[in-house]
């Protein structure tokens, strides 16, 4: 698709939410795929958005100087004054009656070969319309508000001059072939004004969750403020709803809580005779997530204005507590009590009192939010727009949360896919029979499912088999997931690595994982080869020397290798490389005994004194014991949350390879991974993994991990 947008230039820094809408689009869009062009009021310019950022693209001096035989700003400026707009609303409403603009939209258009024309507010729907209509293109207009209502409610203009911009509005939205409103709310008080509601969808503002789940800013530290709660507010300032709350919490706020909290204020135009001991302005700012994930609650005592408060979403995705007026939440669909506190301005001080008393309620609202955050993620917002770019008429519909079953908690790691490519190994390894058969699955299936992944929000793709080296279309699968943004990881047992290395730096592999199961004559016996540990050795040496590829070893300690667990810990952290370890699966010929169960712990705590990470896991180590005894499950994992996986025949799972019956929750190469993944089925397994456990034999890092996410023990209450 080649999209064109037509959208005010005060884009950048992004210090408001216009600016971030439309630059998360543009983005979004860009990294689909689609050829991306952004059309402002620099009338020498416009932008292209690619996978390298944006860049400017000049008009041809011919087509400049032909079309500035049209541009007469007076004259434009006396139509939007006659039409009875306000001067500081004039940037939105050139276009309109701007002749440059609509030129300038044709040359775009038909030099780009455009298909589609976003519109972003009302008046760039003209030149829009009027270039489409030639070019044979569709086109769209985004409202970031009902904008005579906006009007209504911000400005002072008689009924008559109102209504005479409602009329325009309107006219302009019908001549589209369809108009996306930010809420339920703007689409009612379109339609009220003579709208056809199924002219109409619902595509609501987003925010970038992955912002903000980064480090934060210590606001003490970087402005010198006094060791008291931060409460903080953001927005543009000057506009008249922020100003008016800056106000409120300048005279009402800041003095009833003097000496309990400071107060922080970011944005542009501070009003800076507001400030005081424990009301600080910090002008706007370039890292803005950093800053509201440094406070320890938000603030929206907002009661006029339009749209939706996407100040809101900020807080929410950072897991902020937040007290906000009824007003300062319309149009997100948040429930109150739930997302966040509503308090009138009266009850606005008391209410944050209340709060900053309740550690456990301000945790509780912060995890809530940032799941109702994360359902409206601009990944999602920006697939279902493309979908009425195709000619779709849907409303967007919210992820549904996929930790909703589960307390508030921190990710154990980017959603992954464990991707099995394929059956067959040149080993035999005694605790797998990955090794028989030779299955692998076809590139172009394999391309389509890491489509598929990208759309329900994976980061991360573990190729891992069998012998994932074996499939001659690994490079082209690597690099082709790079390409979508994904970490990719290799799993191997190290003994083809060398022949392949080079190919694989080239394709973009970020790390693998060698399989090492102890020292050499061990190694070979486990693995079923002689010198299997030789070649694996030198590949891992020549990886971490040489190669630009992370590295890390795995570890399947049994009762043949668990005496030589620490000297292998032991050689691997001197060559540099990464070290994880956990008991051998589903094979009781191999189950620790116990005769093994003091090397085994003495194993750990060696370990352990070393590694911080291994030490908080010692009760999972220990419980290994009991697993090799004969204590199955059922046990409790984040599978299909935050991880799943994928086997060669396309069945879903919730972990790596693990294909038992009662495991499977389809397969996506009958039924696509994005239907699958919000499926009722794969949302009541998700459920059904914590709530009554899993009981296919496993016992991995995905249980020590599903504790320390969520703070849960791996094994259900009511197990012995």
């Amino acid at each position: 698709m080649r999209l064109a947008l037509l959208c005010r230039g005060d884009l950048f820094p992004t210090y408001h939410g216009a600016a971030v809408k439309i630059v998360k689009s543009a983005e979004g869009f860009a990294a689909h795929g689609d050829a991306v062009v952004v059309i402002t009021e620099d009338r020498q310019h416009y932008q292209v958005v690619g996978a390298d950022g944006w860049a400017p693209r000049a008009y041809g001096a011919e087509f400049l100087s032909w079309a500035r035989r049209f541009y007469h700003p007076s004259w434009v400026d006396a139509v939007l004054r006659r039409l009875g707009y306000p001067k500081e609303e004039w940037l939105l409403y050139r276009p309109l009656v701007d002749a440059d603009w609509w030129l300038r939209a044709l040359y775009v258009g038909a030099r780009e070969h455009i298909d589609v024309f976003q519109a972003e507010f009302p008046a760039y729907a003209a030149p829009a319309t009027f270039a489409a209509r030639v070019l044979g293109a569709r086109v769209l207009l985004s409202e970031h508000n009902a904008e005579f209502d906006r009007l209504a409610r911000t400005t002072e203009l008689p009924a008559r001059v109102l209504g005479r911009l409602r009329r325009v509005e309107v006219l302009l939205a019908r001549h589209v072939d369809r108009v996306m409103a930010v809420s339920e709310e703007d689409r009612t008080r379109l339609t009220q004004a003579g709208l056809e509601r199924d002219h109409v969808s619902v595509m609501p503002l987003g925010v970038d969750t992955a912002e903000y789940r980064r480090a934060h800013r210590d606001l003490r530290a970087t402005y010198g403020l006094p060791d008291l709660p931060i409460v903080f507010f953001h927005g543009t300032l000057h506009y008249a709803p922020n100003a008016a709350a800056i106000r409120f919490l300048a005279r009402e706020v800041a003095p009833a809580l003097a000496g309990r909290v400071t107060i922080v204020v970011a944005g542009m135009s501070p009003p800076r005779e507001l400030a005081s001991e424990n009301l600080v302005f910090v002008g706007p700012v370039d890292d803005l997530p950093a800053h509201v994930l440094g406070a320890d609650l938000c603030v929206c005592p907002i009661e006029g204005g339009g749209g939706t408060r996407m100040k809101l979403l900020e807080y929410f995705a950072a897991g902020k507590p937040v007290v906000s007026t009824g007003f300062g939440a319309e149009g997100l669909g948040a429930v109150p009590g739930r997302h966040f506190e509503l308090a009138s301005l009266r009850e606005f001080v008391p209410t944050i009192l209340k709060l900053l008393a309740d550690s456990e309620r301000r945790d509780l609202l912060g995890a809530e939010a940032q799941r109702f955050a994360s359902a409206r993620d601009w990944r999602r917002v920006v697939e279902a727009t493309r979908r009425i770019h195709d000619g779709e008429r849907i409303d967007f519909v919210p992820a549904p949360v996929l930790d909703a079953h589960l307390p508030p908690r921190k990710p154990s790691k980017p959603l992954t896919m464990l991707f099995l490519i394929n059956r067959g190994c040149n080993l035999r390894c005694s605790f797998c029979d990955l090794w028989e058969g030779h299955q692998q699955v076809p590139v172009d299936a394999a391309l389509s499912l890491l489509d598929e992944a990208k759309a329900i929000g994976t980061r991360t793709v573990v190729f891992t088999g069998g012998e994932p080296l074996l499939h001659p279309g690994l490079p082209t699968l690597i690099a082709a997931a790079r390409e979508r943004g994904l970490a990719v990881n290799l799993t191997t047992n190290g003994t083809l690595l060398l022949r392949h290395l080079h190919e694989l730096e080239q394709a973009g592999l970020d790390s693998l994982s060698i399989s090492l199961d102890g020292l050499a004559p061990t190694h070979d016996i486990l693995r079923g080869q002689p010198g299997a540990f030789v070649r694996s050795w030198e590949a891992l040496v020549r990886v971490v020397r040489d190669a630009r590829v992370g590295a890390s070893v795995y570890y399947t300690v049994n009762r043949q290798n668990v005496g030589e667990l620490v000297p292998t810990w032991e050689r691997v952290r001197a060559l540099g490389a990464g070290f994880d370890f956990w008991p051998v699966n589903d094979a009781p010929d191999l189950y620790l005994r116990p005769e093994d169960h003091e090397t085994w712990l003495s194993a750990v705590a060696t370990i352990a004194r070393h590694d911080p990470a291994v030490a908080a896991r010692k009760a999972y180590y220990a419980e290994a014991l009991a697993y090799h005894g004969g204590r199955r499950g059922p046990v409790r994992c984040l599978g299909l949350v935050d991880q799943f996986g994928v086997t060669v025949d396309g069945d879903l799972l919730p972990c790596c390879v693990w294909g038992g019956e009662g495991l499977r929750v389809g397969n996506v190469f009958q039924t696509p991974l994005r239907e699958l993944w919000w499926s009722p089925a794969v949302m009541a397994r998700r459920e059904h993994l914590v709530g009554k456990g899993c009981d296919a034999g496993c016992y991995n890092h995905s249980l020590y991990e599903f504790t320390e996410s969520t703070g849960m023990s791996f094994r259900l209450p009511s197990t012995p």
